[in-house]
């Protein structure tokens, strides 16, 4: 059993090594690891314990700003333009940290996914 501030485990990497991927395929897997974390950050804004606190009006707006940006850049065909990507959604890694129980876990799992997938981009 785990403790509510626990961040949940995470399954085993398998991703291919990002050397074998393409700037394309990398920007594939940060986009979708971003929507993954726009899907529980919304979840997170829709449940009904939702507290429309100053900070949590100011992650929830930082993380959808962000990953908007990221929405709206093109598909990336060199290593620079796919750093550029990771630039756009590192204010959501930074904003998110394993703090809180609930729904945050769920988010800060899925953030830790965007930082990995991020990290792993050469």
């Amino acid at each position: 059993m785990r403790d509510a501030d626990t961040p949940p485990q995470e399954p085993a990497d398998d991703r291919p090594h990002p050397a074998a991927l393409t700037p394309q395929q990398r920007a594939d897997l940060i986009r979708t690891a971003a929507a993954e974390v726009r899907e529980r950050v919304q979840e997170w804004r829709n449940n009904p314990a939702w507290r429309n606190t100053p900070t949590n009006s100011h992650r929830y707006a930082t993380t959808l700003a962000a990953i908007d940006e990221l929405g709206r850049l093109p598909t990336p065909d060199t290593e620079d333009a796919t750093a550029n990507l990771a630039d756009v959604v590192r204010p959501v890694i930074m904003e998110w940290r394993p703090s809180r129980p609930g729904p945050e876990q769920a988010i800060y799992a899925a953030v830790e996914r965007l930082r990995r997938t991020i990290d792993a981009s050469p």
